[in-house]
Parts: structure tokens; sequence; C-alpha cells
């Protein structure tokens, strides 16, 4: 069986842009969180967020878990996922079918945009003390620091970090990925509320353009967050691959 290359993130981290790149070298099988039908579709749901979908028992955590190392038998995996959806179940029996690698953003930046769309987000949910365990549990399982890489670098050097990932993880650089069509992706879980509108009008990695979010300082629930976060994001930022 090849390793499945793994991308843990938080959300909104430019993560489905990253993914994006990924479908477009043409290597890899992509998977667009598919733990995600665990954490909320499956018999075994961790949360009631969403009531629109139907519940599956091919999505409960093994038959789910199974299903993506089958398609690892004869083919290379790529898979991006919240950190939050499994950070419970990453024993290292778990980890040793992946090449675990990360993706953070500052929660100044983050968890705004999270409050836009779920304004009742747990800090759970926002997913950095998830990400640091995960993180920190596979520095214990590999006896090494993993790939860390952080949105701003990823939106304002590209190139210098998509190349410094690959690298990380033996895979050949692929500069003609880092651009792609504006289109629709159906390929791309839509859950509610319209979360991933930005890379299908994208064309490659940029600055998010700015926009209108409740600031962390005018807002009960962000500013605890924040506060919760920061740390676990600044332990994390110290061990990103670094770019120039």
């Amino acid at each position: 069986m090849k390793k499945i290359l793994a991308l843990w993130a938080v959300p909104r981290s430019t993560s489905t842009a990253f993914e994006t790149m990924m479908r477009e070298r043409g290597d890899f099988v992509v998977l667009d969180e598919p733990f995600g039908l665990y954490y909320y579709y499956s018999e075994e749901k961790k949360c009631d967020r969403y009531t629109d979908g139907e519940i599956k028992k091919s999505n409960n955590f093994q038959p789910l878990f199974q299903s993506i190392i089958d398609k690892a038998q004869s083919q290379k995996v790529f898979m991006k996922d919240m950190a939050y959806y499994i950070y419970d179940r990453a024993d290292r029996t778990f980890l040793s079918h992946f090449d675990n690698t990360f993706l953070i953003r500052h929660p100044a930046k983050a968890l705004p945009s999270l409050f836009a769309r779920w304004p009742d987000f747990s800090l759970l949910e926002a997913s950095y003390a998830e990400i640091y365990q995960l993180f920190e549990a596979t520095k214990s399982y590999l006896g090494k620091v993993p790939p860390l890489i952080d949105s701003d670098d990823l939106v304002h050097k590209p190139e210098a970090t998509v190349k410094a990932y690959c690298e990380a993880v033996g895979i050949p650089f692929m500069p003609q990925a880092l651009k792609w069509e504006s289109k629709v992706r159906p390929e791309v879980i839509q859950w509610e509320g319209g979360w991933h509108n930005e890379v299908q009008s994208s064309q490659g990695f940029k600055p998010r353009e700015k926009k209108d979010y409740v600031r962390i300082e005018d807002n009960e629930h962000l500013k605890q967050a924040y506060e919760y976060c920061l740390p676990y994001y600044e332990k994390l930022y110290e061990q990103r691959l670094r770019v120039v």
C-alpha cells in the first residue's frame, strides 16, 4: 500500500485552494474532507450541525477509513481534511497509514471568516487545539517535525511554499499546477453556506480580499476564541517550513 498524503488543516486556511492545486498536478487521486462524512453524516456522528444529509453506516469511522486505505492500494492518494474530525482517533496505527502534513492560518484571519459562516462555532470546530494535538502526535510518532505550512506563506509566496512542501514530502514540484481555471468544482463537498465560493472563482493562490467581517474586539465569542487559539497557532508557527 502506498501511504496517503494527508493535509490536516484548520477551517478557513486556504486548504481547498491547496487541494485544487493537487488536483491540477494530475498525479494523485484527490479526496476532499472524507472524514467530514464520519463527523457529520455517520451513525457515529460527533455533531448535529448538519441535518439535511443522509446518515450512512458506510460513513462510520472504520468502513470509511478502510475505503480510503483501499483507494491507496494501487494509486497515489492525496487527502485534505480538518484536524478536528479525527484528532481523537489518531493513534500510531492510524498515523502509520499517512504522510501527515499540516496547514495553519493566523486566527486573527481565520476566525472572523469562520464566524461569518458559523457564528456559533465551537472551539473544537476552530480546530487549533486539535491540530496542535495531531501535530504533536505525528511528531512523536515520526521522531521529527512533520511538514507544516502557513496560509500567509502560501498566498504571498506560493511557488516557494509549494516547492518547499513538495521537497519535504518527496514529490516533484509542478509549477504549472499553481494556476487553474475558474469554474464550479463538483468534486468539492459543498457544505451549507457557500464555503468554497472563493476557490471556485479563483485562478491560483493569492491574498484574499478584505471583507467586512465582524472584528474580533467587537464580539465576545470571537475574542474568547482568539485568546484560546492564538497560543496553539504560535507554537505551530514556530515549526513551519521556512520560505524566502
